[in-house]
């Protein structure tokens, strides 16, 4: 199927400003998001842009059409050839590799960093911390941001229950920092494995042990005390990328499915994320059906079923083909009623259509074809 608006789901084209060095795609979960945010960087890449798409969780053709092997080094950039000109850069997020990168860099020197490397709490922290998966996307959009090199980040943001969590990403961790908890256990050199040490036999000191064995102690002791300076790092960064997420340097765009339900779900995050002085540059209203015209009259369709199936078969066969076109129309015409309603309630935010393909575009030309159609030839 060829992608192009189609009369009666005419969508506009987006445009992303040239003063805009981070995009976030963003939306309900299965309505196509990462694909989405892969068409966008391709075309923009194809205008002239350096661009580089921060992907999650790329379904396997996908991660495919991008260059992205699971074999590969965790977190690594991947150039990916444009089809008619051009370079694209993809990355796989991964949470682990993000966290040593800053425990590496910030740490007061390589041997600290490599103990709290090989600490067995460290590991199950970065892996297991409560949204650690927002957090070190945040960490890595402010990493690429201030190396300079992307004229654009394209970031496909973590498929979480609420999208949201990623903008409050920032905020939740100034806030664990700030927890009067986490600097009483980070906040002197070796206070609080003395503390602990000063316990003796105590039935806390038992209770660690029976949780952990005897090496808890020390562990627990020497990840505190080095994980304070990683600590002040991370909220160093999110203090700067809140300030990125809300400058003329960052615009959302959403991706939702032509249902009810993910129209509501997306303008939900639209409201909230305009409500946090983030930019919106456009929503992708996603596999829309074309607009169907009537079945034909009876007397014009009942020869070709009757043909086709047999005398015997064709009042059922009516009533089926009846039945199936009139919800396929339904579904079209609901497209058009949400996309008329998004543009209506969002009159300065294009909104662009995709038609409904089976397969999904997962070819490196399929979506080079949808982000031409979604991107306006000319970046302004």
């Amino acid at each position: 199927m060829v992608l192009r608006p189609t009369v009666g789901h005419q969508g506009q084209a987006l445009r992303i400003p040239a003063s805009r060095r981070v995009l976030l795609c963003m939306g309900p979960g299965g309505v196509g998001k990462t694909t989405v945010a892969a068409a966008i960087g391709l075309a923009a890449a194809q205008q002239g842009r350096k661009v580089v798409v921060v992907t999650i969780d790329p379904s396997r053709r996908l991660a495919q059409a991008l260059g992205l092997d699971p074999s590969q080094a965790p977190d690594s950039i991947v150039e990916v050839p444009i089809p008619g000109g051009g370079v694209l850069d993809s990355l796989m997020l991964d949470t682990r590799t993000v966290f040593d990168q800053i425990v590496q860099a910030y740490s007061r020197d390589p041997e600290a960093a490599r103990r709290m490397l090989d600490n067995p709490i460290y590991q199950a922290t970065a892996q297991h911390l409560g949204g650690a998966l927002e957090y070190a996307a945040t960490a890595r959009v402010h990493m690429l941001h201030s190396e300079g090199r992307y004229d654009l980040i394209v970031l496909d943001t973590p498929p979480t229950a609420n999208a949201l969590d990623f903008i409050d990403a920032p905020a939740r961790l100034q806030e664990l920092v700030d927890n009067p908890a986490a600097r009483f256990l980070t906040g002197g050199t070796g206070r609080l494995g003395l503390k602990i040490m000063g316990l003796g036999a105590s039935v806390l000191l038992k209770t660690f042990e029976a949780m952990g064995g005897g090496s808890f102690i020390s562990e627990l002791g020497e990840f505190l005390k080095e994980f304070g300076v990683v600590l002040t790092e991370f909220r160093r960064r999110a203090g700067d990328l809140a300030q990125l997420l809300v400058s003329p340097e960052t615009g959302a765009l959403f991706a939702t499915a032509a249902t009810d339900f993910s129209a509501r779900e997306a303008e939900g995050f639209i409201d909230v994320v305009v409500g946090r002085k983030i930019r919106v540059d456009g929503i992708v209203l996603n596999r829309v059906l074309p607009p169907l015209p009537p079945l034909p009259a009876d007397a014009v369709l009942r020869p070709a079923v009757t043909a086709a199936v047999g005398e015997a078969d064709a009042d059922s066969t009516m009533n089926v083909l009846g039945r199936v076109y009139q919800g396929v129309r339904h579904q079209s015409d609901r497209a058009h009623r949400i996309g008329t309603h998004l543009r209506e309630r969002y009159p300065d935010v294009p909104v662009a259509v995709l038609e409904r393909r089976d397969p999904p575009p997962t070819g490196l030309e399929d979506l080079v074809e949808m982000g031409t159609q979604l991107l306006h030839s000319e970046v302004g």
